[in-house]
């Protein structure tokens, strides 16, 4: 009996102290050592025949750092935005493709990939991000942008197009919709609350539930493994993906773009609908769907066709939640058509003070 109690004891303080040093664990900022290059860049760098195209930077605005990805030169720039959970090399196929004739950046955005991952969700909140965004565009003297936004990429080219029309050419979305439509979505169809349930859970976890429900493991056994069996993806590729994405503490951190944005569906107030319920898209935009996404809502499209001047909508058949990886090429076309009906004049983003 003695030895039982001993025995118990012994693993109630074991137990204390992992839960201790667990949640230490969860609530230290992931460090970034800037000067270790990013391998995917090494990568795509190895296939260019001319040599290494792919730059890699980083740039610090209201105390958080964007690391960034470019190539190319020409005098219109594209910016890729990746989704969850995904970092920048997300849309690197595009990037690949379109870089002779556009200057194409993409970041990881705050939490993902190499950038800053802050603790408070606070620093999450789209307001905030596009400052950042709008801000990286003047340090790079860019004029008028061209957005492409995959998921929460997505959700946040729209958003930035709506909040900052006068620094966008075009958008164009894969896979979800501006943020208020994704919320009157929720705020008033049953189908899009139940397919969204996802949600609650994912802003529930914590780095610390990633690790024992073996969450930082399915992100790549639901989302890259797929695309690789399938053909979609390269092995090497993949594995870039598997090393970027399953870090359980930059999975919790990236989270935070729910927690700061997403409420829940019965406690939505006006001033969520950022940047407004009724912002507009007024420059040229399209929106692309697979038909097998299951995120899709008929009221998405809805939500668009009442608040875009001038909308495409493309639906891919056989396509899920990755059309820019599934059908690359008829995504990088969709891409260039858009941009090339876009023209207008360009103005310039003043760099940031």
């Amino acid at each position: 009996m003695k030895l039982a109690i001993k025995f118990a004891g012994g693993l109630l303080a074991f137990l204390v102290v992992a839960f201790v040093v667990g949640l230490i664990w969860s609530n230290t900022r992931v460090a970034i050592d800037v000067g270790q290059p990013d391998p995917a860049v090494a990568y795509l760098n190895a296939q260019e025949p001319s040599g290494a195209e792919f730059r890699e930077a980083y740039f610090e605005h209201d105390g958080n750092r964007l690391h960034y990805v470019e190539a190319g030169a020409g005098e219109e720039m594209i910016l890729f935005l990746h989704g969850f959970p995904s970092y920048w090399l997300s849309l690197s196929t595009q990037m690949q493709a379109l870089k002779d004739r556009y200057r194409v950046v993409a970041i990881d955005g705050l939490g993902a990939g190499r950038s800053d991952a802050p603790l408070e969700k606070e620093e999450y909140e789209l307001e905030r991000m596009s400052a950042h965004v709008i801000a990286l565009l003047g340090h790079l003297e860019a004029k008028k942008v061209h957005l492409v936004g995959h998921d929460w990429g997505s959700v946040f080219a729209f958003g930035i197009a709506q909040r900052h029309p006068q620094h966008v050419s075009s958008v164009t979305g894969i896979a979800a919709p501006p943020l208020n439509v994704m919320l009157s979505s929720l705020e008033s169809d049953p189908v899009s609350r139940e397919r969204a349930g996802y949600i609650e859970r994912l802003k529930s976890a914590n780095a610390m539930l990633v690790v024992l429900t073996g969450g930082h493991k399915r992100v790549w056994a639901g989302a890259y493994e797929p695309l690789v069996k399938a053909g979609h993806m390269s092995a090497a590729k993949g594995k870039l993906f598997r090393e970027a994405t399953g870090n359980p503490r930059r999975i919790d951190a990236h989270i935070n773009w729910y927690r700061a944005n997403i409420p829940s569906p019965d406690a939505l107030k006006e001033s969520d609908f950022w940047p407004s319920r009724d912002a507009r898209i007024t420059m040229p935009a399209q929106m692309i769907w697979g038909e097998d996404d299951p995120i899709f809502v008929a009221s998405y499209d809805e939500g668009l066709l009442r608040i875009a001047d001038d909308l495409r909508i493309r639906k891919l058949p056989d396509t899920g939640h990755w059309p820019h990886a599934e059908r690359a090429d008829q995504v990088t076309a969709a891409i260039a058509e858009l941009i090339e009906s876009a023209g207008g004049e360009q103005t310039p983003i003043p760099p940031s003070p």
